[in-house]
């Protein structure tokens, strides 16, 4: 076999590849020594340097060279908790606070030992990281070290949230409205705030290292809204002057007139911003006269006095007495309407009141509370001399002879009424008294000019009573005795006449219609024991009349003679002397 001749060129060419391969393998080899022995020169720097690692930073604050003691000094809480916290609520910033400020707490040496320890990790790896890390800071690289807050102090905390409430938080404005001279005003509803304290110290207290904005929790607190309808419903009336509060015994202020349209209020309202005042179109008028002025003039001056004289039983004597302490001190404002029955109320046994002598359908018979007519009929005659006004009123059946004619007023519990109203425009008050047989009505109150009145009344016609003759088998035949007197009827009218001062007459009136009936006088005669034959005229007792004057029998064929009829009173103010002064105080209305 033939062998392959190698010449010398082919084995020095082997031999230069092999020689090409080593010196790769050795380059990388020296690199790498290399490398490791620069990280072990870093690692050896790295684990001889006295200070701060290069590149450690806390925010804006280098802290790269310091010393140990030196780092202590510099990370104190003056230094670190220097970050502005803003707080706002509902769009509006309400303030901004440092850290330290809102009593944040740091654990200053923990941070420091952060620091320190950055570049010095322990163990084989750690010892050549902390080379890389002292490169990377020469290199101009950085290493942060966050200073983390451990807490808040929550005192600190909800004193700044109080604060803060101070300045947010508005009360809502309610829907109001004022009422004034210068006219009727209105107040927008507007809605209130609320921070919500609570809520903004627990996002405080989260607060973490870095600062920044907080929104604060807060809340609406809605307002009353303003009711235009119930408040045109409320203020909607007429002016009404100065008053006597009976119940208080004080003079008040009146009532202010108001009209209020609720539509055109509410449009300009709503025109309005919220919680801004603003006019309503409104009417409104003041009264003439306020309280202080009122009090000043009340009760002043004596509108009239009427006094009638009181006769009949005890019984009659204690009921006008009854009835008229009832109404004495009555005060009636403007306005007001008396009403005699409502005032006096219902004549009962148990109030006192006693049988006295009154009419029914016709006849005298004794009832509870009879005499009272001569109260009410005092006090008409006092309202007319004072012009006031009459609202109902109706004349006895019968004159009665205690009072002028045309002047009386009869009631009736459940009958006939006796009203009038206080037209003055001031309070007046009714004083009535009882005294030596005498009734007093005296009405006070404040006069205004120097004008009186005078009562009139003009007999129309007349109606004159018969006698009438009735057997009666209780008396002794021949015997007379009066049942009934009689009384003459008269139709007329009167008038109100208002005079001057100096005695001008300024107007005259037809005041009221008095229909009063006539009453036939009856006597009776005796049947008892009658003979067989009659006997002759003017035999047996007489009759007596009611004033004790004999009364002679009829005589046979013949009429009654005919009474004489009494001249018809006097025009007031002259008392007339009465006939039996009796009432009527029927149970119900009589015709």
């Amino acid at each position: 076999m033939e062998g392959k001749r190698v010449s010398r060129s082919d084995v020095l060419e082997q031999a230069k590849v092999r020689r090409g391969g080593n010196a790769g393998w050795i380059a990388a080899l020296a690199a790498v020594l290399l490398a490791a022995a620069c990280a072990a020169g870093l690692g050896v720097y790295a684990n001889a340097y006295e200070g701060v690692f290069p590149g450690v930073a806390m925010g804006s604050e280098a802290l790269s060279g310091l010393t140990r003691e030196e780092l202590d000094g510099r990370l104190s809480p003056d230094a670190l908790l220097v970050g502005e916290v803003t707080v706002s609520a509902n769009g509006v910033e309400l303030g901004s606070y440092t850290q330290q400020e809102l009593g944040a707490h740091i654990d200053t040496d923990a941070l420091a030992e952060s620091v320190w320890s950055v570049g010095r990790e322990e163990g084989a790896l750690g010892w050549l990281k902390n080379g890389w890390t002292m490169l990377w800071g020469r290199l101009g690289g950085r290493t942060d070290v966050e200073a983390a807050v451990s807490g808040y102090d929550e005192a600190i905390l909800r004193r700044t949230a109080a604060e803060l409430a101070q300045d947010f938080d508005r009360e809502p404005v309610h829907g109001s409205y004022e009422l004034s001279r210068e006219g009727l005003f209105a107040t927008k509803p507007a809605a209130g705030q609320r921070l919500d304290q609570e809520g903004l110290v627990a996002e405080l207290a989260a607060l973490e290292g870095a600062p920044g904005d907080i929104e604060a929790p807060w809340e609406e607190v809605p307002a009353q809204q303003l009711d235009l309808q119930a408040v045109a419903q409320e203020l909607n009336a007429e002016p009404s002057a100065a008053r006597y509060d009976i119940e208080s015994g004080k003079v008040v202020d009146g009532d202010v007139g108001v009209s209020l349209d609720p539509e055109a209020a509410s449009f300009a309202l709503e025109n309005a911003v919220p919680g801004e005042t603003v006019q309503l179109p409104a009417s409104v008028s003041y009264p003439e006269m306020t309280a202080e002025e009122l009090e000043a003039v009340l009760f002043r001056d004596v509108l009239s006095t009427t006094t009638t004289n009181v006769s009949g039983s005890s019984a009659r004597r204690g009921n006008i007495r009854l009835a008229g302490e009832s109404v004495n001190g009555t005060i009636l404002n403007d306005g007001d309407i008396f009403d005699y029955n409502k005032v006096v109320g219902k004549r009962t046994a148990e109030r006192g009141f006693g049988a006295a002598a009154t009419y029914v359908n016709g006849e005298t018979v004794d009832t509870i509370g009879g005499g009272i007519c001569q109260v009410s009929s005092t006090i008409y005659l006092a309202t007319l001399l004072a012009n006031l006004e009459i609202v109902e009123r109706y004349a006895h059946r019968f004159y009665p002879g205690y009072i002028t004619m045309g002047m009386d007023a009869t009631v009736s519990w459940g009958g006939p009424e006796f009203r009038f109203k206080n037209n003055t425009g001031y309070p007046i008050r009714i004083d009535v008294s009882y005294a030596n047989s005498q009734l007093t009505v005296t009405i006070v109150g404040t006069k205004v000019d120097d004008s009186y009145v005078k009562m009139t009344y003009d007999v129309l016609s007349k109606t004159g009573y018969e006698t009438e003759y009735v057997e009666s088998a209780d008396l002794a035949w021949g015997t007379q005795k009066q049942k009934q007197n009689g009384y003459t009827g008269y139709q007329g009218v009167s008038d109100r006449n208002v005079y001057s001062g100096d005695g001008t007459l300024l107007s005259r009136s037809v005041e009221a219609k008095s229909n009063y009936k006539s009453r036939n006088r009856i006597i009776l005669t005796g049947t008892a024991g009658q003979p067989s034959q009659p006997s002759q005229p003017g035999s047996g007792e007489p009759v007596v009349g009611d004033a004790g004057i004999p009364v002679p029998p009829p005589m046979p064929g013949s009429q009654p003679p005919a009474a004489e009829e009494p001249a018809p009173p006097p025009a007031q103010p002259v008392q007339p002397e009465p006939e039996p002064p009796l009432d009527t105080e029927p149970p119900g209305w009589l015709q």
